[in-house]
């Protein structure tokens, strides 16, 4: 049974089950929020789209849940810096995957996108000076490997269209990753993931502003269902409660779910949109899981010995006062 509680300022306290089942449905969400973001560019630009969506979303789980937020803000003074660099990084993450979108395929976007937990423990070793470990590199070789097959086009290898997009959003992805984990070890992690999509609204208006000509309002209801699914199941489910799961398990297993984004977004591309993978993109999804595998794979655990007898426990300490005498 899956044990979920509260602590004592109200956050949400759960056992491994009921994080790996929260991250699993959060991963799902995810990998819908794709196909949903083409429907929606079809009559708003990229940045109008993501400001309705991350607005309306922080607004209706700041109702619900205003008390919360308040008692958080109050008792963290940095509560609100820190999301706001969350934010900042997550505008800069779906900037990047809009715009991808806008020219490259839903699975081509999905693989080149979670290279970022790849680069998570690049990264970190770059940070801490030190060698990454042999699986690590292992892993890495083979998305390499990958990416060369997925950005294969036509005219031969090419990073110019939304591939190279893809690719940036994936290395925002990565520091987002490390960041939020940082972050919501020491902070709420609920009205961090809620404040964190406030900030991002307000960024994606003040760039739809500057760079796309203003706001307004969509008026095809295939726009309007395709924004009121992803603010109540990708925003407000998926970001608000992927850093109380994260708080649970470990960053193996985070990256383990997260490795099987790309796969739901490539079989809903294909369902929906028609994509077809071609053998350079087959052979490259192939490469990209298992890079991503070696590098989330969890280390083997290592036995500890059984607890000695109390009996064992007392031979051993005459054994020791006895080599210490004799010395």
């Amino acid at each position: 049974m899956l044990d979920v509680k509260k602590d004592h300022k109200g956050g949400i306290v759960m056992n491994k089950n009921a994080a790996k089942l929260l991250m699993a449905m959060v991963i799902l969400t995810r990998s819908s929020a794709f196909i949903f973001s083409k429907f929606a560019m079809e009559e708003l630009s990229p940045f109008q789209a993501l400001g309705f969506r991350f607005t309306l979303a922080c607004l209706l789980m700041g109702a619900v849940l205003y008390r919360h937020i308040a008692r958080a803000l109050s008792e963290d003074r940095s509560l609100a810096r820190k999301s706001c660099l969350l934010g900042f990084l997550l505008f800069c993450i779906m900037g990047c995957e809009m715009e991808s979108l806008r020219t490259a395929e839903v699975h081509t976007v999905a693989f080149l996108e979670n290279l970022s937990l790849a680069l998570v423990p690049l990264f970190l070793a770059l940070w801490y000076r030190r060698l990454p470990q042999d699986r690590i590199l292992q892993g890495a070789g083979f998305i390499l490997l990958g990416v060369a097959a997925l950005t294969i086009g036509n005219s031969g290898f090419t990073l110019a269209g939304g591939e190279g997009w893809a690719l940036m959003a994936a290395l925002f992805y990565a520091l987002y990753i490390i960041a939020t984990g940082k972050l919501a070890a020491s902070s709420d992690a609920k009205a961090l993931g809620i404040l964190q999509m406030g900030f991002m609204g307000l960024l994606s208006f003040a760039a739809a502003l500057v760079l796309e000509g203003g706001i307004f309002l969509p008026a095809r209801a295939l726009t309007w269902e395709s924004l009121l699914f992803q603010i109540l199941v990708c925003s407000c489910f998926g970001f608000t409660f992927q850093p109380v799961a994260q708080q649970s398990i470990s960053a193996e297993e985070t990256g383990m779910f997260c490795a099987i984004n790309p796969l739901f977004a490539s079989l809903l591309g294909h369902w929906v949109f028609g994509e077809a993978f071609g053998p350079t993109a087959i052979l490259g999804a192939v490469y990209i899981l298992t890079g991503l595998i070696f590098v989330n794979w969890p280390k083997k655990m290592q036995w500890l010995p059984e607890k000695a007898s109390p009996a064992q426990q007392l031979a051993d300490c005459h054994r020791s006062r006895t080599l210490v005498a004799n010395q």
